[in-house]
């Protein structure tokens, strides 16, 4: 068929062939093992299984176990998620779950509500542990704590030019 030779661009810069497409609209049950590349646009529960890349569409929605190369999401995922290579989760990504991967990109506008395993490679390196929560949960506590420091400090003064010089001529060095 020709929808499924659809030349797609993956993340290690070569482009592959699109193997299948799961529509939007649409829902699936159990395992999905797949070579090459795969979208989803649907609702799928179970386990995906493949050394290829997954891209999920803004109305994908995944609820199980991820095990993929390559990840590319725009969608939903619930669970836990093993990406081999690099995950790239675009704005509209949500994932609630664990994430552990060899390299993450996260767009602005991204959500990671969980737990984030990364390492330069899969194969070698220390593992970096990091609790994500959400960002708008986040945020809001950012923005609060902001405007409590606003209103409690008074701003502290910026030295002028000749102050500058003036510690430049004393020490050596300008700070």
């Amino acid at each position: 068929m020709g929808m499924f030779k659809k030349k797609y661009a993956g993340s290690e810069g070569s482009s592959s062939s699109l193997n299948a497409f799961l529509g939007s609209g649409t829902e699936y049950w159990g395992r999905l093992e797949f070579t090459g590349t795969v979208r989803v646009d649907g609702a799928f529960e179970g386990e995906i299984v493949a050394e290829g890349s997954l891209v999920l569409g803004r109305d994908a929605s995944i609820n199980g176990q991820v095990h993929v190369g390559t990840l590319i999401s725009n969608g939903h995922v619930q669970g836990d998620v093993v990406v081999k290579h690099k995950a790239i989760l675009q704005k509209s990504s949500v994932l609630s779950g664990s994430l552990t991967t060899g390299a993450l990109v996260v767009e602005e506008g991204a959500v990671i509500e969980g737990s984030v395993e990364m390492s330069g490679r899969q194969d070698e390196g220390p593992v970096r542990h990091v609790r994500v929560e959400s960002t708008a949960k986040s945020l809001a506590a950012a923005e609060d704590e902001a405007e409590d420091e606003d209103e409690a400090e008074e701003p502290a003064a910026i030295p002028s030019d000749e102050d500058t010089e003036a510690e430049a001529s004393q020490t050596g060095r300008i700070s």
